[in-house]
């Protein structure tokens, strides 16, 4: 019997994607074929390699439909094989995301003490950002204990260059990679973000010189942030830090003195995180 017909059978295994905690029923307007090639991507994590037959008889089709599906996967780098056969295993680009996971979670461990560390020091709210694709998402954080304070936005995603941590890492970025994050133009979130892709190569010339980022307004009104990169051990740009506060209180010149404590907690994060574990 397959592994899709024994599905919730009384008394039987569990597959794959029961163990995981699968639903065994699909959301309602699902795309088969998309929800079949998920499934495929998680039975290779699981299991390491999946044959064509293995993977008909799970999802409970032709053994052709089978191998097509595995083949786009090969094509984009969830898959791999080699040459004639017909073993699947995991592909570079399903082993890169996981690394990536792995290496967001280590990241959050590792600043973590240096956030709380921060938003003490300041009284403000702090978050740890990293990038995905042009957008910034913020992925822990520590919210100021003051009355009046800009609140947590641990999860959201907001336009990378609408936010000081985002635009912190985008001007560590090689030259002309900028660009290339921006295929459908500039989103705007209020009137003082930044409009085009020229506007935001010159702004981010400004934030090299400078060695940080700021934020006024671009992102919300009446909030004002500042933003200052994290690296590895390389020099490459991994996350940022980001400091919000409302706009009344983080004025010109409290900034480089804000800055400067960012700093020492950025270069903190790099060397515990490029330490042995």
């Amino acid at each position: 019997m397959s592994a899709s017909s024994s599905r919730g059978r009384p008394g039987g295994p569990p597959d794959d994607e029961t163990r995981a905690g699968w639903s065994a029923v699909p959301p309602p307007y699902s795309l088969a074929s998309v929800d079949n090639a998920l499934r495929l991507i998680h039975v290779l994590d699981e299991r390491g390699e999946l044959r064509v037959f293995e993977a008909a008889e799970l999802l409970g089709v032709a053994r052709s439909t089978a191998h097509r599906l595995l083949s786009t996967l090969a094509f984009r780098g969830f898959a791999t094989h080699g040459g004639d056969s017909h073993v699947y295993r995991p592909g570079p680009a399903l082993v890169d995301a996981g690394l990536r996971a792995i290496a967001r979670l280590d990241l959050r461990q590792v600043a973590r003490p240096h956030l709380l560390a921060l938003a003490e020091e300041t009284g403000e709210t702090v978050h740890l950002v990293v990038l995905e694709g042009n957008g910034a998402r913020f992925v822990d954080g520590v919210e100021s204990s003051q009355p009046l304070r800009v609140g947590l936005r641990v999860g959201m995603v907001l336009p990378a260059h609408a936010t000081a941590a985002g635009k912190a890492i985008l001007a560590a970025l090689p030259p002309g990679q900028v660009r290339d994050l921006y295929p459908r133009g500039v989103q705007a979130l209020t009137g003082r973000t930044l409009q085009s892709l020229d506007e935001i190569e010159r702004h981010l010339a400004t934030v090299d010189r400078a060695g940080y980022a700021t934020n006024h307004g671009e992102s919300a009104d009446d909030v004002a942030a500042v933003g200052v990169v994290v690296r590895d051990h390389a020099r490459a740009p991994v996350a940022a830090l980001a400091l919000a506060a409302p706009a009344e209180r983080l004025l010109p010149p409290r900034i480089p003195l804000i800055a400067i404590r960012m700093h020492r907690a950025s270069l903190a994060i790099s060397g515990d995180f490029a330490a042995p574990r």
